[in-house]
């Protein structure tokens, strides 16, 4: 598993890290706290309507397509398609700097739009050039360390 480290000065505001807003249940739960626990297991999942079959991403508590609330926790098929992808050399924010340049992709899983999501995320191990539309990719969990003792879970696309 790629871990990030983050260094120990930078506090994160809430916006950008909601993991310790991450409850099962109570006043501030948030109703998305399956993500956050599965991808600390593992795995990249979403919300997906049981009325009419659509999946969302991010998750949600209503459905995108009919309003429903019937939804069901699914894995993401963990391979897909580069859709776009753009490099990040300048403007990248700060507690990510030290990885740049990177590519800024999006990926579509499943049988999108139908059937599956698209998504975006980083991809580390590859280089712009090397990258084209239509190109496999695989989505991997990683570990983000930091500040201090802290633990987070995310995700990023690999090239396959």
């Amino acid at each position: 598993m790629r871990t990030i480290k983050l260094p120990d000065t930078i506090k994160l505001p809430t916006l950008l890290d909601p993991w310790d807003q991450q409850e099962p249940s109570g006043p501030d739960a948030t109703g998305i706290y399956n993500f956050y626990r599965n991808l600390a297991e593992g795995d990249l999942t979403t919300t997906k309507c049981k009325d009419c079959g659509k999946m969302n991403f991010p998750p949600t508590m209503l459905c995108s397509n009919c309003l429903s609330n019937n939804l069901e926790w699914v894995k993401i098929p963990e391979e897909g398609e580069l859709y776009a992808f753009s490099v990040m050399a300048l403007g990248v924010p700060l507690i990510i700097d030290t990885y740049a340049p990177f590519v800024v992709a999006i990926a579509r899983f499943g049988d999108y739009p139908e059937n599956g999501v698209q998504i975006s995320g980083i991809i580390f191990d590859s280089k712009y050039e090397e990258l084209k539309i239509g190109d496999k990719v695989k989505w991997e969990v990683i570990e983000i360390q930091g500040p201090g003792e802290k633990k987070r879970y995310w995700y990023c696309f690999r090239k396959i």
